[in-house]
C-alpha cells in the first residue's frame, strides 16, 4: 500500500456497515467513473474500500495555484483529494465529512484552506459530478470572490484581481476539446 492510500485509510476510520441500496450506488457510480475515465484524462480514481467503494484517492493533474513559503502565488499541477461516502449519504452529504485535499497543503484558492475543501455537495450525487466540481474548482473556474463567504480569504482579493488569467486550467476532466466554428448560412 502506497503511502498516501494508508494516510487516507487512517484518516477515514474503519469501513463502515452499508444498506444494500447505499452498497449498489457506491458500485454503480464506481462504474461510471471508470467508463468515463480514458487514457488522457486529468484524473486517476484509487478505491480503498475493502468491501464497498465507500473510500477514493483521486489524483487531479488539473492546474492550480499554491501560495510558496516567500508569499508567491505559483503553478500547481497535481491535487490529491480523498473522498469518503457515508451509509447516509443518500439522505445527507456534509462537505467537510466527505472532502480533504492533501496535496499540495499550500494550494491557494478561495475555497480550500487547511486540507478543508468548500464545495457543494448534495445527498446522492454522482461521484463523477463531484470530480467535475472540484476539477472546475482546482483549476479557478469555480470560485468565490466575496471575502466573507470564503476559507481563504486572500485569495479572494487575488482572484478578483486575477480574472482575467482565470480560470487557470482551461481542460476538460475528461474526454477532449473540440473546436467548433460556426458559419451563417447564406440565404436564397
Amino acid at each position: 500500500m502506497e503511502p498516501m492510500e494508508a494516510r487516507i485509510r487512517a484518516l477515514a476510520g474503519p469501513e463502515p456497515i452499508f444498506d444494500p441500496v447505499a452498497s449498489d450506488f457506491l458500485c454503480n457510480v464506481r462504474d461510471e467513473l471508470r467508463q468515463r475515465l480514458q487514457p488522457g484524462s486529468l484524473l486517476q480514481a484509487v478505491d480503498l474500500g475493502a468491501r464497498v467503494p465507500w473510500l477514493r484517492m483521486l489524483t487531479f493533474a488539473t492546474r492550480g495555484l499554491v501560495r510558496e513559503p516567500d508569499g508567491t502565488i505559483g503553478p500547481c499541477e497535481k491535487h490529491v483529494v480523498a473522498v469518503r461516502f457515508l451509509p447516509d449519504y443518500l439522505r445527507r452529504a456534509n462537505r467537510f465529512e466527505m472532502l480533504v485535499l492533501l496535496e499540495p497543503d499550500n494550494a491557494f484558492h478561495p475555497n480550500l484552506r487547511d486540507g478543508h475543501i468548500c464545495l457543494e455537495v448534495y445527498p446522492g450525487e454522482p461521484l463523477l459530478e463531484i470530480c467535475e466540481a472540484l476539477h472546475a474548482l482546482l483549476s479557478w473556474r469555480l470560485r468565490q470572490l466575496n471575502e466573507t463567504d470564503a476559507l481563504n480569504p486572500e485569495a479572494c482579493v487575488w482572484g478578483r484581481t486575477h480574472l482575467d488569467e482565470l480560470p487557470i486550467d482551461p481542460r476538460p476532466l475528461v474526454g477532449r476539446t473540440l473546436a467548433i466554428t460556426l458559419e451563417l448560412e447564406a440565404s436564397t
